[in-house]
C-alpha cells in the first residue's frame, strides 16, 4: 500500500517523506505509534504532467563523508560566490560578463554536491544581509542542484540547472538600489518595477549565444505559478518548464528563510510549511515533497530549543538520522552561554538523562543572539 496522507500534518510526524510505499513492518509500527489512521491509494495515479519526463535519470550516493567533502565544497562555494557577485557588479556598471566563468564555477558546485550535498548545504547557511541579492542567487543555484540530484538528473543537466538557479535574478542588476534595498513594503509602483526583473533577466541572458535557452527562460518564468496567477505572463501549469518549477521552489525557500533588510527570517520549518501549503496552487507537488525530503525537517545549521530547555545548533547528520540529528549545545537551560558540546539525539544512552533529549522546536536564525558563524567551523569536525 502507498500512504498518501496522515491524520495529522506531515511535519508533525516522524516521517520526512510526504507519501511513501510501505515496504517493511517497521514502517507500519511507526505509523501505529504516530497516527490513529492514514489514507492509502488503491492504485497509483498516472500523472498527466510530463515536465522533465524526457530527461535521463540516475541514482546518487555520497562518494565522500561530510568532513572529506568540506574542503572541496569550500573551494567551489568561494569561487561561485565571487563569480555571482562579479556578474551583478559588472552589469550594474554596464559591463559584460563571461558565461564560461559561470559554467566552470557551477561545474565545481555540481561535483561537490554529487560527492556530498550536506557539505555544500552547510556552507550556504552563512547569510550576509548586505549581500542578499548575490548570496540569494548562489543559494538558489545550490538548492536547485541539490533538488536536481534527488531527482536523479545527469551531471550535465545539473550543470544547466545550477546555471538557471544562479542567474535567475540577473535582472535585478538593472533595478535601482533605492528600490532593491528599500526598508519596508514596496509601493504599488515600486512592486511593478521589481517585477520587471524577470523580463530584464530574460533580455540579458537571451543575448548570450553560449548559454542554453533554458537559462534565460528560467529567469523569465521563476515567478510563474501553477494556478496561472504568477508573473510576468500568467502562464498556465502546462507552459511552466521543469527547471523553472525547481528554481521557483529553491527561490521561495531561500527568500523565506533569509533575513532581509525589510523582514526577519523565518525558520526552515516555517519555510517548508509555506511550500507545502502552496503545493498544487503555486508549486509542483512532487517537487515540493522531494525538496522536503532533501532538506529534512531539521536542516543543518538550524537553531533549536531542546526539551531540556537548552539551545543547540543542528549539525549535519546521516539521512537516516535526520529526525534525531547531532546537535551542538551552545546555551544552557537558563539560555546562558556554555561550553559547546556535541550530542547525538539518536543515542539515548549518551544523553545522561532520564528523559531522552529531543528537539522541541526550531528558532529563528538570530535567536538569543547566537552567531552561527562563531560555531560554523566546529560543525565541520564533529560529525561521523
Amino acid at each position: 500500500m502507498r500512504v498518501i496522507e496522515l491524520d495529522r500534518p506531515w511535519l508533525e510526524s516522524p516521517f520526512t517523506v510526504h507519501g511513501f510505499l510501505i515496504t517493511h513492518i517497521e514502517q507500519i509500527e511507526k505509523l501505529k505509534r504516530s497516527c490513529d489512521y492514514v489514507y492509502v491509494a488503491a492504485s497509483k495515479k498516472q500523472s498527466t504532467d510530463t515536465a522533465g519526463s524526457n530527461l535521463k535519470r540516475q541514482s546518487y550516493t555520497d562518494t565522500k563523508s561530510f568532513q572529506q567533502a568540506i574542503p572541496q565544497a569550500k573551494s567551489a562555494h568561494r569561487q561561485a560566490k565571487s563569480v555571482v557577485k562579479g556578474f551583478f557588479k559588472n552589469i550594474r556598471l554596464g559591463q559584460n560578463f563571461e558565461t564560461s566563468v559561470a559554467k566552470k564555477a557551477v561545474k565545481q558546485c555540481v561535483d561537490s554536491v554529487i560527492a556530498n550535498q550536506d557539505a555544500m548545504l552547510w556552507l550556504g547557511l552563512l547569510k550576509d544581509v548586505d549581500e542578499y541579492t548575490a548570496r540569494h542567487s548562489l543559494n538558489v543555484g545550490l538548492l536547485s542542484i541539490i533538488l536536481g540530484r534527488a531527482e536523479g538528473l545527469a551531471p550535465h543537466d545539473l550543470e544547466t540547472l545550477g546555471l538557471c538557479g544562479m542567474l535567475h535574478d540577473m535582472g535585478k542588476s538593472e533595478i535601482s538600489l533605492d528600490i532593491l534595498n528599500k526598508e519596508g513594503a514596496f509601493s504599488d509602483m515600486e512592486f511593478e518595477i521589481m517585477k520587471t526583473h524577470t523580463t530584464r533577466g530574460f533580455n540579458i541572458l537571451s543575448k548570450k549565444p553560449d548559454l542554453i535557452a533554458e537559462v534565460a527562460n528560467v529567469a523569465y518564468s521563476h515567478h510563474e505559478r501553477l494556478n496561472g496567477r504568477g508573473y510576468p505572463r500568467a502562464l498556465s501549469a502546462a507552459n511552466i518548464s521543469y527547471f523553472s518549477r525547481i528554481v521557483a521552489i529553491a527561490d521561495a525557500y531561500d527568500a523565506i528563510t533569509s533575513k532581509r533588510i525589510y523582514s526577519p527570517s523565518k525558520t526552515s520549518l516555517e519555510g517548508l510549511r509555506i511550500l507545502i501549503g502552496a503545493k498544487g496552487s503555486h508549486f509542483d507537488p512532487h517537487l515540493v515533497d522531494q525538496f522536503v525530503q532533501c532538506i529534512g525537517i531539521y536542516p543543518a545549521g538550524s537553531i533549536a530549543e531542546l526539551n531540556s530547555g537548552e539551545i543547540a545548533i543542528v549539525l549535519p547528520s546521516p539521512v537516516e538520522r535526520r529526525n534525531s540529528p547531532n546537535v551542538l549545545i551552545v546555551k544552557d537551560r537558563q539560555k546562558k552561554s556554555c561550553t559547546p558540546r556535541t550530542v547525538d539525539l539518536s543515542d539515548e544512552s549518551a544523553n545522561n538523562s532520564v528523559k531522552p533529549l529531543k528537539i522541541k522546536h526550531l528558532l529563528s536564525d538570530d535567536a538569543f543572539g547566537i552567531d552561527v558563524k562563531k560555531y560554523h567551523e566546529m560543525g565541520t569536525g564533529v560529525v561521523n
